[in-house]
């Protein structure tokens, strides 16, 4: 791929991404259990019964929901996920904060996983930090991902930015994490 191929791609994943920057997708429900109605789904039973007795504000608006067909044909298959356009990123941010301070979220015994909807390309840099991230998590070192797929860590009192899993993998081993 040339360089002005690849710098068009790159332009197109960030415009698609700016395009999806106030949704959110919902995984985990069980089919069809939004009925006729996912905006409806959403906004009352959703986020007053999983997440908090009430939003942010009054003018909390899901401005569109949907789901995503998924392989009908797979039995146990992947579940079922609802993307949802919020009317304000204030709603947004809300929702991600309050799902990060309640940790498990189950409707009717599913458990229920909120994340930002990135485009493809941003997922698949934002998945190659996994395994890092578990490394993490089960050192008890703090993380975060910053946009669009840049590993934030504090550990013992410093800030380091990395931007690629080898260079995670290099920092770790240099301090013998991993």
């Amino acid at each position: 791929m040339c360089r002005e191929q690849k710098l068009l791609k790159e332009k197109l994943s960030d415009l698609e991404d700016r395009s999806r920057r106030v949704n959110l997708r919902f995984v985990g429900f069980p089919e069809k259990v939004e009925g006729e109605d996912p905006v409806g789904f959403i906004e009352k039973c959703l986020l007053s019964s999983v997440l908090a007795d009430s939003p942010p504000s009054t003018l909390f608006t899901v401005e569109r929901a949907h789901c995503i067909p998924r392989n009908w044909t797979l039995v146990g298959g992947p579940p079922w996920t609802i993307i949802a356009k919020m009317l304000s990123s204030r709603d947004r941010d809300w929702i991600l904060r309050a799902k990060r301070e309640k940790s498990d979220l189950e409707y009717n015994e599913n458990r229920i996983e909120i994340y930002p909807d990135y485009s493809k390309d941003t997922q698949a840099k934002r998945r190659e930090f996994w395994e890092i991230k578990k490394r993490l998590r089960d050192a008890n070192i703090k993380y975060s991902m910053l946009y669009p797929a840049k590993l934030r860590v504090v550990y013992k009192d410093s800030v380091f930015f990395l931007s690629s899993k080898n260079e995670a993998l290099s920092w770790m081993e240099a301090r013998g994490l991993g």
